[in-house]
């Protein structure tokens, strides 16, 4: 979907751009390519191998000024340290990147035998999955399980990995597999393999709280006309996107039952994608891990 998030992206072509996920910066070649010499562009990324990775890709792009190690959650003291302050287009891609999945070290991915860490910054001394499925009581590893993950059997599942970490520390991807393979029948193992490690990567991470933080974080950083592209992954995601697009797009939150807005408040953006943007079919065939992807963008208006 690259060339379709530059395109809804770009609006100046000799502008200021920002992404908030570089990751290994294939959005960002993408939108230089579109770009004039004066352009500017910045990226953002939790994990430092992804910024390592950028810098190298990125070596001889002309647009590029600055690529910096953090988390989209710091974004506005971030952005204070930049040339730029504020910008024409602001990219958030929630996904992870085929690297990290693939990367066995990192424990994203139940396909491969590794730690079970999942910290995009494996150096910020924040818990790793390990810590959490071996100390949350059965009731928080439920609650994370369902609330993260949508799985339904997230009590049984919970109450199972209790008894195992009796027996043994859950130390690894496959140890924690291996439960969940254990506890659901076929054929819906692999769907709940996939919810369980979600929950537990989002867990870690706090992703769901950095998202809802960062948006109008994102908002008060674009100049007006400038646009805020977000890719999400999963339900959980989409749908704060989606609230905060309308909202914001509403203005006036005063109850129904008022007969005149009493709250002042003014449509700060206008939704430029009405529906849900997902991959065409042929992406879908060539990257299927492009399936689960889903865009929305909005336009600063004020």
């Amino acid at each position: 979907m690259a060339v379709k998030v530059v395109e809804l992206l770009v609006t100046a072509a000799d502008g200021a751009y920002i992404d908030l996920t570089a990751g290994s910066g294939g959005h960002l070649r993408v939108t230089a390519e579109t770009l004039e010499p004066s352009a500017r562009l910045y990226g953002i990324d939790k994990d430092p191998q992804a910024v390592a990775r950028t810098r190298t890709n990125l070596s001889d792009c002309p647009q590029l000024k600055e690529i910096v190690q953090a988390s989209y959650s710091d974004l506005i003291a971030v952005a204070g340290r930049l040339e730029d302050k504020a910008f024409d287009g602001i990219l958030l891609d929630l996904g992870l990147s085929s690297v990290q999945l693939d990367d066995a070290g990192r424990g994203f991915s139940f396909r491969y035998d590794g730690p079970l860490d999942m910290r995009y910054d494996p150096q910020s001394g924040a818990r790793s999955a390990a810590d959490l499925v071996n100390t949350l009581d059965v009731g928080e590893l439920a609650e994370t399980i369902r609330e993260f993950g949508e799985e339904k059997l997230a009590k049984r599942l919970a109450r199972a990995i209790v008894r195992e970490r009796q027996e043994k520390m859950i130390r690894t991807t496959f140890d924690l597999a291996s439960i969940v393979t254990a506890t659901i029948p076929p054929p819906h193992q692999t769907k709940s393999l996939a919810r369980v490690f979600q929950a537990f990567r989002i867990a870690v991470n706090r992703e769901l709280d950095a998202l809802t933080g960062v948006l109008p974080e994102a908002l008060s950083l674009l100049k007006v006309g400038g646009r805020l592209v977000v890719i999400s992954y999963h339900s959980l995601e989409d749908r704060i996107v989606k609230r905060f697009f309308q909202r914001e797009a509403k203005g006036c939150i005063c109850p129904p039952r008022y007969p005149v807005c009493i709250c002042g408040r003014v449509p700060q953006m206008k939704i430029l994608t009405r529906r849900v943007v997902v991959a065409d079919a042929a992406e879908r065939e060539s990257n299927p891990r492009s399936r689960s992807a889903r865009l929305r963008v909005a336009e600063k208006i004020r």
